[in-house]
């Protein structure tokens, strides 16, 4: 356990965050089996795992229902204690094998049935296989039973069917992980079977508040996604990045996120050619059930993707551009620094909240201004001749 606060009867999150990266039985492991339907070792889980822990833990902020508790759970190459942001303290972090990943589902579980206003939160960032409406979540020790590899595997439809029963009213799920169809795993075992169900299914009490769930894909249903060796995902660091801001909206003067803004931020990030790169596009996040509340609360004004350019593009590549705030140079990008493999491409920076003045130069003689409001979920400025 990472994070343990103390319980003070009032409701709080709990969070169940695991990174699945080393696989001992797939291509490249230490004991690969012959057929593992072209999956091997990853390097993004892990990173991505421990940065959503950080997120958690340093700048997750939910007055009503403040962080309880987390659980991490890792599968990497070179093993190595988590450090809590916030105290600088190391934890050891059990391995993500099935039997771990199973027990620290049932003791989340019993966090979360503590209280009807509490939260949960799941994520899980490693290898995926879908069949139709199954999905299965694997664990590092999937192909370790030869009889039944999917015994490794965490079947994600029967986790979120067993926390009906939890008391928890708010219900969040992050799956950065391919949906894509597998002939190897699914379809081999002959009937429904996804890997292990911790939580039996049952119905919700009646006695119990509606449970609102929400369970976000990193891609839709069938498709791969995509990481990057060693770095944080795209799916992840499309959600930090909306989580920092340009998923949030100031209804009532406090800048909140809630759960449909979340995807539209998410969904942004992955169709900008700047972000995603040779998959701009490829990879559509997608949400299961979609029922709308806020989850987090920025402490200040929200940091907001900005992409500025010229109204033709292929001046972008010889415009030096300055952006200002109240008469004060903020950035500036040189003509020369413009990226060599995409020149016409627009500038991309983050700026928080608030009036900006941009110029493109192109000579003395060419001079283009405007000035912009800048808030969620992003702003596109185009710099025309006047």
């Amino acid at each position: 356990m990472i994070h343990d606060a103390q319980d003070t009867g009032s409701p709080r999150t709990h969070a169940l965050v695991v990174g699945v990266g080393k696989y001992p039985h797939l291509a490249g492991g230490e004991a690969p089996v012959p057929d593992s339907d072209g999956m091997q070792q990853l390097s993004s889980p892990p990173v991505s795992a421990r940065a959503f822990a950080t997120w958690l833990l340093a700048e997750y902020n939910e007055p009503h229902k403040p962080l309880g508790s987390l659980a991490l759970l890792l599968s990497e190459e070179q093993p190595a204690p988590y450090i809590d942001p916030r105290t600088g303290t190391g934890h050891d972090v059990e391995p993500a094998t099935i039997d771990n990943v199973v027990e620290a589902v049932r003791q989340w579980y019993d966090r979360g049935d503590s209280h009807v206003g509490n939260r949960l939160v799941f994520y899980f960032c490693g290898h995926g296989v879908s069949q139709g409406e199954d999905m299965a979540l694997l664990a590092a020790d999937i192909f370790g039973d030869r009889f039944n590899p999917l015994n490794g595997a965490l079947d994600f439809s029967g986790l979120m069917n067993g926390l009906k029963r939890c008391k928890a009213s708010e219900q969040v799920f992050f799956v950065d992980a391919c949906r894509s169809n597998s002939d190897v795993l699914i379809e081999s075992s002959g009937t429904r079977f996804a890997g292990q169900t911790p939580l039996g299914a049952g119905t919700r009490p009646l006695d119990l508040p509606r449970r609102f769930h929400v369970p976000y894909y990193a891609t839709l249903a069938g498709d791969r996604s995509h990481a990057r060796p060693g770095q944080v995902s795209l799916f992840t660091e499309a959600l930090l990045r909306s989580l920092a801001g340009a998923a949030s909206d100031d209804p009532e003067g406090d800048w909140l996120i809630n759960t449909s803004n979340l995807l539209e931020a998410i969904d942004h990030f992955m169709h900008q050619p700047r972000f995603a790169g040779a998959v701009v596009g490829v990879q559509v996040p997608s949400v299961g059930e979609l029922p709308v509340f806020d989850l987090h609360r920025l402490p200040g004004p929200p940091l907001v993707p900005v992409y500025v350019g010229c109204g033709c593009a292929e001046d972008n590549a010889a415009a030096e551009f300055v952006c200002r705030e109240g008469g004060h140079e903020r950035l500036r990008r040189a003509a020369g620094q413009a990226d060599d493999g995409d020149p016409q491409s627009e500038w991309t920076i983050e700026l928080r909240f608030g009036n900006y003045d941009f110029e493109a130069r192109l000579g003395d003689q060419d001079v283009r201004t405007k000035s912009v409001t800048v808030r969620p979920v992003f702003r596109r400025i185009q710099l025309g001749k006047s």
